[in-house]
C-alpha cells in the first residue's frame, strides 16, 4: 500500500484487510501493510469493523449462537499481551522524557549558576567603580574648597595691599603738596629779601657814588 501521513484510520485498516476477513488476523500483519501507525490504533479499528459485520450477522440470523470460548481467551490473551507491550512501551517513553527533563533541569541550573556568578561579579565592579567615582568627587570638593579658601585669602590680601597702596600714596601726596608748599614759601621769602635788597641798593647807589 502506499505509505501517508498522519494517525491511523477505521478507512485505513479497511483498506489493508482488502479481502481478509477481519476475524481470521490481527493488528501485527495489518501493521505490517500501512507500514505505520501503534498496534493498539490498528487493534481498535479492527475490533470495530469486527462488530459492525457481527451486527450485520445479527441483523441476518435472529438467533446468534454464543460466542466461543476459546476464541473469546485467545482474543483476551492477545489484548492482553498488547495492553502489556503497550504499556512497557509507555514506561519506557517516560522515563525518558523524566531522564530529559532532569538533564536539562540540572543544564538550566549549572545556567542559572553561571549567569548569578556573571551578576554577582558585574556588581561588584559597578560598585568599586561608583566607589571610585564617590571619592574622586569627594577629592574634587575638598580641591575646590582648598582653591577656595586660597582665593578668598588672596583675594584678602589684595584688598589689604591696595588700601595699604592706596593710604601710602595718599600720604605721599600729602608730604610733597607740603613740601611744595614749604618750598613755595621759602621762594617767596628769598625773593621778598631780593627785592628788599635790590630796593636797598637803589637807595644806596647815590650815597656809593659820591
Amino acid at each position: 500500500m502506499e505509505t501517508t501521513t498522519g494517525p491511523i484510520t477505521l478507512a485505513d485498516v479497511r483498506n489493508a484487510l482488502g479481502g481478509t476477513s477481519p476475524s481470521s488476523t490481527n493488528a501485527g500483519p495489518l501493521r505490517k501493510i500501512l507500514g505505520r501507525g501503534s498496534l493498539a490504533t490498528i487493534q481498535k479499528h479492527l475490533e470495530t469493523i469486527r462488530a459492525e459485520r457481527v451486527a450485520v450477522v445479527m441483523e441476518a440470523h435472529s438467533a446468534v449462537p454464543p460466542a466461543p470460548t476459546e476464541a473469546v481467551g485467545v482474543i483476551w490473551g492477545a489484548a492482553w499481551a498488547q495492553a502489556q507491550v503497550l504499556t512497557l512501551a509507555r514506561l519506557e517513553r517516560l522515563t525518558a522524557e523524566r531522564d530529559a527533563a532532569q538533564t536539562l533541569v540540572d543544564i538550566q541550573v549549572m545556567d542559572i549558576a553561571s549567569l548569578t556568578a556573571e551578576l554577582d561579579d558585574l556588581m561588584e565592579a559597578s560598585q568599586a567603580r561608583l566607589n571610585e567615582q564617590v571619592q574622586g568627587f569627594a577629592q574634587a570638593q575638598e580641591l575646590v574648597a582648598t582653591q577656595g579658601q586660597a582665593l578668598a585669602t588672596a583675594h584678602a590680601e589684595l584688598e589689604r595691599v591696595s588700601t595699604a597702596a592706596n593710604a601710602a600714596s595718599a600720604l605721599a601726596e600729602r608730604e610733597a603738596k607740603i613740601e611744595r608748599q614749604a618750598l613755595q614759601a621759602t621762594v617767596d621769602r628769598l625773593t621778598d629779601q631780593a627785592s628788599d635788597l635790590k630796593s636797598l641798593l637803589t637807595r644806596l647807589s647815590p650815597a656809593l657814588a659820591a
